[in-house]
């Protein structure tokens, strides 16, 4: 685990768009009743059926370890402490992603198009190198780093700002 101490500012965000909700339990429930249909009852699913095991799989995958990986898991969290910004999107980063202020040259508040900037939410890369860390709305940070920009999310950006001014202050 991952030292935690000083930490400045801290906020959790999970999916809250309810398109994503639907999408992928609509994707599991489509493996479950593949599953129960040609594994539990007999019937072959299409002119081409899967192989049994191939569709236990495909069903244990994404029927039950996708969904609770992105429903049930899936977060970002944001902490601010003394010594830079941390980042880490559950579950694609085992660890945290620091920004530390020495390779920070400039930090603001932003609001932006998620859409249009980045093609999404999510860990996103745009084609000028940029790169974010977003959950959900269109409200964030903008981090201009030595080499490239980073956009965090966030639910409370002026929050993030003043906690990364304080901890500026106090190196």
């Amino acid at each position: 685990m991952e030292r935690q101490e000083h930490v400045i500012f801290r906020e959790v965000q999970r999916p809250r768009q309810i398109w994503v909700w639907v999408l992928i339990l609509l994707i599991a429930a489509f493996m479950w009743f593949n599953f129960i249909q040609q594994v539990i009852f007999g019937i072959p699913v299409g002119d081409n059926p899967a192989p049994d095991v191939i569709l236990v799989l495909l069903w244990l995958v994404f029927g039950i370890v996708f969904p609770l990986c992105l429903l049930g898991f899936m977060k970002l969290i944001t902490e601010v402490r003394r010594d830079g910004l941390y980042v880490r999107y559950v579950p694609f980063h085992i660890h945290y992603k620091s920004f530390l202020f020495k390779d920070m040259v400039r930090y603001k508040a932003i609001t932006y198009r998620p859409l249009g900037r980045f093609g999404g939410w999510g860990i996103r890369f745009n084609a000028k190198g940029e790169t974010a860390y977003n959950m959900n709305g269109n409200q964030g940070i903008e981090l201009q780093l030595t080499n490239n920009t980073v956009v965090i999310g966030s639910q409370d950006p002026d929050g993030l700002v003043k906690a990364l001014d304080s901890a500026q202050e106090t190196q």
